[in-house]
């Protein structure tokens, strides 16, 4: 073969390389466009998917949204979330419970609640001034740990309950006498006008103390006696008057009269210096889905928050969080206050 053919046999393979080059680069780059193609519409259908289902979520919670500001703000109905659970409360039970706020402003519309007698409840390590005295149960079991407690810190003592559950006629008796020494305005400040009492409730008590001579002379607080306000506390007790709260409880000092509130209530009117009536003022500011959130001494997590009463019926549907420990009581006024513990 001459040379003259070799290089024309040459340039035709030259020509068929460079084209099958090409080829293959346009296939390359129309194979890559493809893919691109593929994996754009596969971003947008995934993208149109997503936004259908957000959009599906969306609608369900506007609607959802709506639904609740219609049954609030129109039918006076809250809506909450699905992990609560309703306890029904009929507007009779405001006046029930350990946070019923009884003064002069707020009669006591129970005559006595679960009331048994002391000289049979009692635990011995202080005395009663009758055998027939009655008060709470629970106030009772309270007042006995208390007590018992009090005596190993202190040793024999001489405290005794000098009052519990007093009824509405006698209260009127003490009234009328304290009135007629005092006048009205200033006997009202020393006693309780009837039926708006602590005493016939239950829930009080007053202490004493004995003698040399065997008498029954007023309890001060003073001495080993004053650690009886410092940790009644710890057993749901609050000492109900305080002296620094006359203008607000409408009574004068009263180191001796004793009020149980349950041991969260106590704890945190003792912490923060509150009075009966500033803590149920208080509690009204907090609802179920801004709790007033609290922990104990024992490291306990609670929350506590107000449910008004319902107007529109005579039912009113307290939320309580599934699962959880709580108490519900009647503030005696416009509502309920629940106590949830958090912590299991």
């Amino acid at each position: 073969m001459s040379d003259r053919e070799h290089r024309a046999g040459y340039e035709e393979y030259g020509e068929y390389e460079r084209g099958r080059a090409k080829r293959q680069k346009r296939g390359g780059f129309l194979g890559s466009r493809a893919f691109l193609a593929a994996v754009t519409v596969a971003i947008y259908a995934t993208a149109v998917v997503m936004l259908f289902v957000f959009s599906k979520d969306l609608g369900i919670n506007i609607k959802a949204e709506k639904e609740a500001t219609v049954a609030q703000n129109v039918l006076g109905s809250p809506v909450y979330p699905d992990d609560y659970t309703m306890v029904r409360k009929t507007s009779e039970e405001i006046h029930d419970g350990f946070l019923t706020l009884i003064n002069n402003e707020n009669a006591c519309l129970r005559d006595g609640v679960e009331l048994v007698n002391l000289s049979e409840s009692y635990n011995e390590t202080y005395k009663i001034s009758d055998l027939v005295m009655q008060a709470n149960r629970t106030t009772v079991e309270h007042m006995n740990n208390m007590f018992s407690d009090f005596k190993k810190a202190v040793g024999d003592n001489d405290v005794i309950i000098s009052c519990a559950y007093r009824s509405m006629a006698l209260q009127g008796e003490l009234y009328d006498e304290e009135v007629e020494e005092k006048g009205e305005e200033e006997g009202a400040k020393w006693v309780n006008k009837p039926g708006y009492s602590e005493h016939q409730s239950g829930y009080s008590f007053d202490l004493s103390l004995i003698d040399d001579e065997g008498g029954i002379t007023e309890f001060d607080g003073e001495g080993i006696y004053g650690w009886i306000e410092k940790n009644c506390e710890k057993y749901g007790f609050i000492i109900r008057y305080p002296s620094d709260k006359t203008e607000i409880t409408g009574i004068y000092h009263e180191p001796w009269h004793i009020r149980y509130v349950g041991e969260v209530h106590a704890g945190y009117m003792k912490e923060y210096d509150l009075c009966m009536e500033e803590y149920i003022e208080l509690i009204k500011g907090y609802r179920v889905e801004d709790p007033l959130e609290y922990r104990d001494v024992d490291m306990n997590d609670w929350q506590i928050y107000f449910v008004p009463a319902s107007k529109s019926g005579d039912v009113t549907e307290v939320p309580i969080p599934k699962d959880r420990q709580y108490e519900i009581s009647g503030n005696n006024i416009d509502g309920f206050i629940v106590t949830v513990k958090m912590n299991t």
